[in-house]
């Protein structure tokens, strides 16, 4: 009995140890500097498919991104619960970081969107989500746009002002 628990111990240090995949908790990157269209946090974004973008980082030599997941939600209440009720892309293997195209259902004029990504290492180990990031959509159609004439556009009024005299 004391053998066996000696080798199971052994064992398991050994794997702890080792570069083993099974043995690490946290992921070898981390999805950070997220980006909407090229730029971070926007605001009146025009195109209805935004391309998504981020960098992964990593303090181990070698490791690389083999699979991503997009959440985006119309909250930033509904992101922190993990409900991607705009577009959740699932888990997508790729190693693109860069121009994912939103496919999400329809975006409106002046939606605000938030959204964070997940990444898997070379081990195939997932990362935490990113720091949230968001976006806001621009006035897509014609009929967005509301305004008034900003100024004095009816005929002056005799005005009774006091007789003053005119310098020219």
């Amino acid at each position: 009995m004391k053998t066996e628990s000696l080798l199971i111990m052994t064992a398991l240090v050994f794997a702890l140890a080792s570069d083993c995949p099974a043995a690490s908790v946290k992921s070898g990157l981390v999805p950070n500097q997220l980006r909407c269209e090229y730029r971070v946090n926007p605001l009146g974004i025009g195109e209805t498919a935004p391309r998504l973008s981020w960098i992964v980082e990593s303090k181990e030599r070698g490791q690389r991104q083999v699979a991503y997941r997009v959440f985006i939600a119309s909250s930033a209440e509904a992101l922190a619960e993990k409900t991607g009720d705009l577009w959740d892309s699932g888990k997508v293997a790729s190693d693109q970081t860069a121009c994912i195209v939103y496919a999400g259902k329809p975006l409106a004029s002046g939606q605000r969107c938030f959204w964070k990504v997940k990444v898997w290492d070379r081990h195939g180990i997932a990362s935490e989500w990113s720091a949230p990031a968001m976006w806001t959509m621009g006035l897509l159609n014609g009929d967005d746009w509301k305004a008034e004439w900003i100024g004095y556009d009816k005929a002056r009024v005799n005005m009774d002002l006091p007789d003053a005299p005119i310098s020219r």
